[in-house]
């Protein structure tokens, strides 16, 4: 076998790999490199009757701030997007606190909320919450993500999650495939 032949060789096998890892992602993502990357995007609000939270800090698994609050009243709330070419990975758990008390402040070395008392501290799962259908919707065509939704209650965080796409027209966003907890 030349040398040449050698590197073609080498070169389509590498290429075969690539394609089959690329099908292979169709499922459910499990290890760090298939969690990265997948757009997404994260909903909080207050749930219906829930007293405003202070400080409010949303961590997942890998350390990434899904969302952050000073304040969140019954009549605010946030939307964050997260693109499919960030290096963001999906969250498997998301940490969810808040605080009372004198002295909060931003931590703005770190990142997150320091001083006062943390009143609320709930893990959410995320990732084991959602059918592995969905991530094959998402993936199947461009346009796609999913949507992650927290609702703060005085006594936990409720999580629902819904996939996002363009409408027929290209003029709106239309909810399927959704579930969770409300």
């Amino acid at each position: 076998m030349t040398s040449t032949t050698a590197k073609r060789l080498l070169l389509i096998f590498a290429l075969v790999n690539i394609c089959l890892a690329a099908c292979a992602q169709t499922g459910k993502p499990q290890t760090d490199r298939e969690l990265k990357g997948m757009g997404m995007v994260i909903e909080y609000k207050l749930a219906k009757g829930a007293r405003p939270k202070t400080g409010v800090s949303a961590i997942s698994d890998a350390g990434n701030e899904t969302f952050s609050t000073a304040i969140l009243t019954p009549t605010g709330g946030g939307t964050s997007s997260f693109g499919g070419g960030t290096k963001m990975s999906f969250p498997r758990w998301v940490r969810v606190t808040w605080r009372e008390g004198p002295g909060i402040d931003m931590d703005f070395k770190r990142g997150g909320w320091i001083g006062g008392t943390i009143i609320g501290d709930y893990t959410v799962e995320v990732l084991s919450r959602i059918p592995p259908d969905v991530f094959r919707y998402v993936t199947a065509a461009p346009g796609r993500v999913i949507v992650l939704k927290f609702r703060l209650k005085d006594d936990g965080v409720l999580f629902a999650w819904a996939v996002q796409e363009t409408s027929a027209n290209g003029h709106a966003w239309v909810y399927k495939m959704t579930g969770g907890d409300f």
